[in-house]
């Protein structure tokens, strides 16, 4: 016992040593149980994950940053790698057509134009209306200048419809579309240039000429309206001659022609006569 004790260091406990040695008496041991090996927390796998989908291109920076923040506010039921649901987003509730509201007062008209886009089944209704649009805008020339933003609250519809209706005009051969820039190459507006197929065929020539040669004569007769004096005495050309008893055959010009200077200086001076009279009476 003597020598069990002496080779037993000071600092050591008998329970323990006695634990130690290996005694199964049947009673707890206070030895310490061998920790068990511990994996990672779920939440460094989950923000390893994003940012191994980050480092792939998977993910932007911004959208990592904001699933890895939202990693440690997820309740204790969720999964902590599956990203936050987000409810899908509603869009918005078209409004009825005959509640909105009404186009402004304008004196913007357009001048004449063909039928050609109006007939046109490739075409949308906006577009055609836009078009008209842009006939007015120009006036009495071919171009204008216009921007996809103006246009839209013109037509109020968005700047991305707008690009959708000027790409079909060009297209189908409508208008041609060339960029504005001002000096430092900046981009200021489009410059919309109507083609033939929207002017009217008199503002051409070639077309008018060709019109001119189509029209048979007998039905293009532009004074056909006016009065032949050749016609005038006759009976059956439908006019109404004077007699003599609706006009005057007496040529003025004539008769103060044959009158003369000693009349004319008395008659002259009785007018004169009767006005000083009328004068004096008055006064």
């Amino acid at each position: 016992m003597t020598d069990h004790q002496a080779r037993t260091p000071g600092r050591v406990r008998g329970p323990i040593l006695a634990c130690l040695s290996g005694a199964s008496d049947g009673t707890r041991t206070l030895a310490p149980e061998p920790a068990e090996t511990a994996g990672p927390h779920p939440d460094f796998l989950a923000r390893a994950a994003i940012w191994r989908d980050q480092a792939a291109g998977l993910l932007s920076l911004a959208e990592a940053r904001l699933r890895s923040a939202a990693i440690g506010r997820e309740p204790v039921g969720e999964a902590a790698s599956a990203p936050r649901s987000r409810a899908p987003r509603q869009a918005p509730v078209p409004r009825p057509r005959h509640s909105r509201p009404a186009p402004q007062e304008s004196r913007q008209y357009a001048q004449p134009m063909a039928t050609t886009a109006a007939r046109d089944d490739r075409l949308t209704p906006h577009a055609k209306a836009f078009l008209q649009v842009l006939r007015a805008r120009c006036g009495k020339t071919r171009e204008t200048t216009i921007t996809k933003g103006t246009a839209g609250n013109i037509m109020s519809r968005s700047p991305r419809t707008i690009r959708r209706y000027l790409v079909d005009l060009v297209r189908f051969g409508y208008i041609e579309l060339k960029t504005r820039c001002n000096a430092r190459g900046l981009h200021l507006g489009l410059t919309v240039t109507l083609t033939e197929r929207v002017l009217p065929f008199f503002e051409e020539a070639r077309g008018l000429a060709r019109w001119l040669a189509e029209t048979p004569k007998a039905l293009f007769q532009p004074f056909s309206g006016m009065i032949d004096p050749s016609r005038m005495a006759s009976r059956d050309s439908g006019v109404t001659v004077l007699s003599s008893r609706n006009q005057s055959q007496i040529n003025s010009s004539i008769v103060l022609s044959e009158i003369t200077e000693g009349q004319r200086l008395s008659g002259t001076i009785g007018l004169w006569k009767k006005r000083e009279s009328a004068i004096t009476g008055k006064m």
